[in-house]
This record gives C-alpha cells, sequence and structure tokens, in this order.
C-alpha cells in the first residue's frame, strides 16, 4: 500500500515452471506494466522463462505464456489491444539459440500460448531493448544492430535498416521522432513514420548505456562521462 507500505499481497512465480532450470537462468530484469482488458487491470510481468499476466488487485495468475530457458531484459509494451514482449532463450533444433518477439491477445485465462498469439518473429539472443508502439507501428531494434518497423496488427516488417554499433538502451519516441543511442555515444534520430527517414545523429563523449528521458523541451542524456542536459536552440 503505497499510503503506508503494508504488503497487500505476494504472489510467488509458478514452481512447476522454473524448478528445472539453472539458477542464472531464473533472472528477470523486465519492469512490469498495466493494461486494461474489457475494464479490467491486468499487470504484465514478463520474467526468464514465462511472461505472465497478474490480478493487481489479489496478486493472482490469470494467464500465462512459457517459452525459453533464460533470463529475459527487454520490456513488454502495449498497443492495437496486443501485449508486446521478447521471450528468453530457445535453442533450435540445431542448435542455435534465438529469441522471439510475440504479440499476443491478452483477452484470456489459462496456458494461451497455443491459442492467443497473433503473430510472432525471430530475433537474435540478448535482446535488451524494449519496443516503442505508436500509431498501428512498431518500432524495435534487435541485439545486432537492426532497426525494424512494424505492422503492429499483422507483424509485418514494413522496413528495417543495418546499424552500425551495439544499442543496449532502448529506442524512445517523443515529438514526431524516434532516439536510438549506441554505446559509443551515438543517437541516431528517425521521424516516425512508415518509410525510414534519418534527420539527424549527434556523438557525445562517452559511452551510452541508459535511455534518455525527456522534459518539456530538454533531454536528459546520461553517458559514462556526464549527465547531458540538452536544450532546443
Amino acid at each position: 500500500d503505497k499510503r503506508n507500505g503494508e504488503t497487500i499481497w505476494i504472489a510467488e512465480r509458478p514452481a512447476d515452471i522454473y524448478e528445472q532450470m539453472a539458477p542464472i537462468g531464473k533472472k528477470a530484469f523486465v519492469t512490469p506494466i498495466i493494461i486494461q482488458v474489457k475494464g479490467r487491470d491486468l499487470l504484465i510481468t514478463n520474467g526468464s522463462r514465462a511472461c505472465l499476466a497478474i490480478d493487481p488487485e489479489t496478486g493472482e495468475e490469470v494467464w500465462r505464456i512459457v517459452q525459453g530457458d533464460d533470463s529475459t531484459i527487454s520490456m513488454p509494451v502495449e498497443g492495437d489491444g496486443l501485449v508486446f514482449f521478447y521471450t528468453s532463450f530457445v535453442t533450435g533444433e540445431d542448435g542455435r539459440k534465438y529469441t522471439e518477439l510475440f504479440a499476443v491477445d491478452p483477452d484470456g485465462e489459462g496456458d494461451i500460448g497455443a491459442s492467443h498469439i497473433r503473430w510472432r518473429m525471430k530475433a537474435p539472443i540478448l535482446q535488451l531493448s524494449t519496443p516503442v508502439y505508436l500509431e498501428g507501428l512498431l518500432y524495435t531494434i534487435d541485439s545486432e544492430g537492426t532497426f525494424f518497423c512494424l505492422d503492429a496488427l499483422s507483424g509485418e516488417v514494413l522496413w528495417s535498416e543495418k546499424l552500425k554499433g551495439k544499442f543496449h538502451s532502448s529506442p524512445i519516441y517523443a515529438d514526431g521522432l524516434l532516439y536510438l543511442s549506441t554505446t559509443k555515444g551515438e543517437t541516431l534520430v528517425y521521424r516516425a513514420g512508415p518509410e525510414p527517414e534519418l534527420v539527424a545523429r549527434n556523438r557525445l563523449e562517452g559511452e551510452i548505456w541508459s535511455t534518455p528521458a525527456f522534459t518539456g523541451a530538454a533531454i536528459i542524456m546520461r553517458t559514462s562521462k556526464y549527465l547531458h542536459k540538452i536544450i532546443s536552440p
């Protein structure tokens, strides 16, 4: 309870999902989100092997999707009545590891993995960045530096660009533009839309690992050297 600090409920993650996993694979670095489905609040928490929907009033599990054998980092996002999230590692028949981007209809109960996944897209492992949903489009950059624009409802790739560098921070949207920062301190600025349009690139001293924040007409950006406040001229 935010008013007095009392614990209202505690929900343990299902033991049957996690008990066979190695301890290192049980880690998750994901902030949950709360969405509304037909007037009902759901807390979406993507943790390691399973993405769960929890009733935020009671802590009871509403649904689950189970896939993968290792940790998760990227946050889920919502749009067009769907929840989008990256799964943890999957090992294919050829022994190669990958992850998947899922689009899930959140109006379900129980194990909905076979019934409510509307589309899925394979991606390389170690997915750190959280996608951005905007006006029917989903923007995401994978751990190998490919920047995608997808039709959110169908999963169709409208465009993609292979960028140089590693991206550990998430893309972020503000005032018609998408900002993507590399670990080398360079920020690329794209105009949001169904066609790729790079409008600016800038470099700061040091590395960028954290996602920038926006306040008023200013950008707050942390590098390994400084905390910057960047103001429009």
